[in-house]
């Protein structure tokens, strides 16, 4: 997966500017407030150049362990087929996530941005993935969608698609929350590689530092929004640092109160169900902030990550 061309949650706007239609005043969420999460992982089976040290075999083994230690019932794995053919014996990693029980769904054949080419084309890369996910996953629902890019189409695409995905019995796999463990994967493998020990830590602590801010944000925009704390999604990436990070993170989930679901569990909840005409765009709260006309302007914001790319040139 190509970063510059991300426009996943740290390259999303913040929706500060929206003007809100009926302004609330929100309760502080409590810092252990209960909530459901489902984590799902995105780019199977290989994110991002691969880690020094690491096989992208260890990197899955490394998630799954800590998924299973946090009594995570499932982690949908969304799948890029284009990657079994750069790298043979990645499937290994396929093999892996099935044995430990985790579905998979489509992230398209290539990751293709569906604003790229005519509708057709971005129809035929989802048709492309299908075989391997029906070879891996023979039986199970692999009708789930990840827009690659949380981009679900301009004016030009976005009908259509939709329309295309109910014809094939897609469901779209939406996205509530993100860490921007991806932002940190390049970086990481960077610095690793001059075996920069105080880079590694700065990166460490500086993406801890913006899990729990988002936990935070991620929980305040919930109230702000729906007045509740609805089930939340999980974006994450089968990459080298997300791998090592993961372990730590479920910590703070945890303590922050999660109550882990699968992805269909989540997306049962009403929230999930409205009528949105931009569905799978972006990340769900921001989206639904933005049709309303909510004021988020005032909401603890994620951390500034902008200057990570740059770490360990």
């Amino acid at each position: 997966m190509k970063m510059s061309a991300r426009t996943k949650l740290g390259l999303l706007p913040l929706l500060a500017t929206v003007i809100s239609a009926s302004p609330t005043t929100v309760a502080e969420p409590r810092s252990d407030a209960a909530f459901d999460i489902a984590i799902t992982v995105d780019d199977l089976p290989a994110h991002g150049s691969l880690t020094p040290g690491m096989t992208r075999v260890e990197i899955a083994r490394e998630q799954i362990a800590a998924l299973k230690a946090h009594k995570v019932p499932e982690a949908y794995g969304f799948v890029n087929a284009i990657h079994l053919a750069r790298e043979p014996g990645s499937e290994a990693v396929l093999m892996e996530w099935r044995s430990a029980g985790f579905p998979l769904g489509s992230h398209t054949y290539s990751h293709k941005n569906v604003n790229e080419g005519p509708i057709e084309a971005f129809e035929s890369d989802i048709l492309a993935d299908e075989p391997f996910l029906q070879r891996y996953m023979p039986q199970g629902n692999w009708h789930f969608l990840r827009f690659p890019y949380l981009s679900a189409g301009d004016a030009a695409h976005h009908d259509g698609v939709i329309a295309w995905l109910k014809e094939h019995r897609y469901r779209i796999a939406d996205v509530s929350v993100s860490f921007d463990d991806w932002v940190y994967t390049e970086p990481y493998n960077r610095c690793l590689a001059k075996s920069d020990r105080a880079a590694i830590e700065e990166l460490k602590v500086h993406y801890l530092e913006g899990v729990d801010a988002s936990i935070h944000r991620m929980k305040a925009l919930s109230l702000k929004v729906y007045g509740r704390l609805i089930p939340q999604v999980l974006l994450s990436h089968i990459g080298g640092f997300s791998s090592v990070m993961l372990p730590e993170t479920l910590n703070r989930l945890t303590a922050a109160g999660a109550r882990y679901v699968t992805l269909s569990q989540a997306q049962r909840d009403p929230a999930y169900a409205e009528t949105d005409p931009r569905a799978g765009d972006g990340t769900l709260m921001e989206r639904i902030a933005a049709e309303k006309g909510i004021d988020i302007s005032t909401l603890p914001v994620p951390a500034d990550n902008s200057a990570v790319a740059q770490m360990c040139r």
